[in-house]
């Protein structure tokens, strides 16, 4: 009876959210869905999973209305919409390259910074956030680069579908030598294995703005009355190691068209004792501007935002941007 009831669950999470069996539908109705019929295919599975993952739905309005305090509920259901929408144009686009049945183009901005950032001879830390297609660009970026790049992944939720990933995975980084995965699995001391990476000078791509299972966060301010949580490990790695920490942040610009956009390297004063610290606030600030200036491909579907009742009113004209 017991296994029976295991083996329900488990089919039920094969079939949920975040099982496989939906990805796994979805890249073989791709492999013989002509291009122009994928609109209805997108409208289709978006609302589907913008009408189940209601913890998830809540977490973006939420957020969207901490970034922009002068929005009504429904604009920021709207939003929130909108941020599911461009979440599923971009896993199509991913299924697309990972099942050879379409390819995307790329436009870089802050050219010479991804040059400097590529010239560098030490070990770099490449702070991004969970946006544009990450999956499609960081293979992209390892065969540009003349030593290795190393991703940091949470875990899948669902056993299967880690599986699958770590599958996929697998043989993105047979075609590409100079990419490598690693997993963020608690106890696995990831941070003294990317400090040795570092040391030997290969380079860290960390996305800074998830915060999820047992990643330890930290709060900051990005502006008056309005804080954001944030994982403390990437901004630790960057200041115990010293390595220099270019923000790179990935964009869709329209149909199988990606930017990226290189900044300069940040400059983190001394680690010190504290959450407020001008380095935390450094590195937020990297975060949060490209987020709320790109806020409809912000794929980040758990609360990190919170603006105080005072400063929500008293906000000022200007927060109405989109």
């Amino acid at each position: 009876m017991a296994e029976s009831q295991n083996q329900t669950s488990s089919q039920a999470g094969r079939l949920g959210l975040f099982g496989d069996l939906p990805s796994r539908l979805a890249a073989q109705v791709l492999r013989a869905l002509p291009w122009f019929l994928e609109p209805v295919l997108i409208g289709g599975w978006t609302l589907v999973f913008f009408i189940l993952a209601r913890q998830q739905r809540r977490a973006v309005t939420a957020n969207l209305r901490a970034m922009f305090p002068a929005w009504s509920a429904l604009r920021a259901t709207l939003g929130a919409w909108r941020v599911f929408w461009n979440f599923a144009l971009t896993f199509v686009d991913g299924l697309r390259c990972e099942t050879g049945t379409g390819g995307v183009d790329w436009v870089v901005e802050g050219l010479a910074h991804m040059e400097d950032l590529a010239n560098r001879s030490e070990g770099c830390v490449i702070l991004t956030a969970h946006m544009g297609n990450y999956d499609i660009a960081a293979p992209m970026f390892a065969s540009r680069f003349n030593r290795t790049l190393y991703t940091v992944r949470a875990p899948e939720r669902e056993p299967h579908a880690q599986q699958l990933r770590e599958r996929e995975l697998h043989a993105r980084e047979q075609r590409h030598p100079n990419f490598r995965t690693l997993w963020n699995r608690g106890g696995n001391l990831l941070g003294v294995e990317l400090a040795r990476l570092l040391a030997e000078g290969n380079f860290v791509a960390v996305q800074g703005d998830r915060v999820i299972f047992d990643v330890s966060p930290m709060e900051v301010a990005v502006e008056p009355g309005l804080r954001m949580r944030l994982p403390k490990g990437p901004l630790f790695l960057a200041q115990a190691t010293g390595a220099p920490c270019f923000p790179l942040f990935i964009t869709r610009d329209g149909w199988r068209r990606y930017r990226v956009t290189v900044h300069p390297p940040l400059v983190l004063p001394a680690r010190r004792r504290g959450e407020e610290s001008a380095a935390a606030q450094i590195w937020a600030a990297a975060v949060f501007n490209t987020a709320r200036h790109h806020w409809n491909q912000w794929f980040v579907f758990e609360p990190l935002l919170t603006r105080t009742a005072d400063a929500r009113a008293s906000a000022l004209p200007a927060m109405h941007q989109n």
